[in-house]
């Protein structure tokens, strides 16, 4: 496993993530928010259609920092942090976050991490 693999792979799932958050976004709020009013369930949506688009922002970002061992860090801190707000959301708010959201968050940290790691060692 090399850093350029991992992070297509990564880059991938980002893309397609943020695809589905984009085309199926009224069926993820109805999901996580099931007592939404109209109006809530509406806003909610247009946050996730920007969410959607960050997510496709950041898979390309990831795509091209592929061979780039500097952004390993701000990878692994970054998707950390992500992990616990939504680790916080599902376990202290009782938002009903999708586990594979969840799984996927943390196989980006530990891989990140590995990366980080091994990158470190090289020094």
């Amino acid at each position: 496993m090399n850093q350029k693999n991992i992070f297509t792979g990564i880059a991938a799932v980002l893309v397609l993530q943020g695809i589905l958050f984009y085309t199926m976004g009224d069926k993820v709020v109805a999901d996580v928010y099931p007592n939404l009013d109209e109006g809530g369930a509406s806003a909610t949506h247009t946050m996730m259609t920007v969410v959607a688009m960050l997510s496709i922002a950041l898979g390309l970002i990831t795509y091209s920092a592929r061979n780039s061992a500097e952004v390993l860090w701000a990878y692994t801190v970054g998707y950390g942090l992500i992990l616990l707000n939504t680790s916080k959301h599902r376990f202290m708010d009782n938002v009903n976050v999708p586990i594979p959201a969840m799984v996927i968050q943390l196989g980006i940290v530990l891989l990140c991490g590995y990366l980080w790691y091994q990158q470190s060692q090289k020094k």
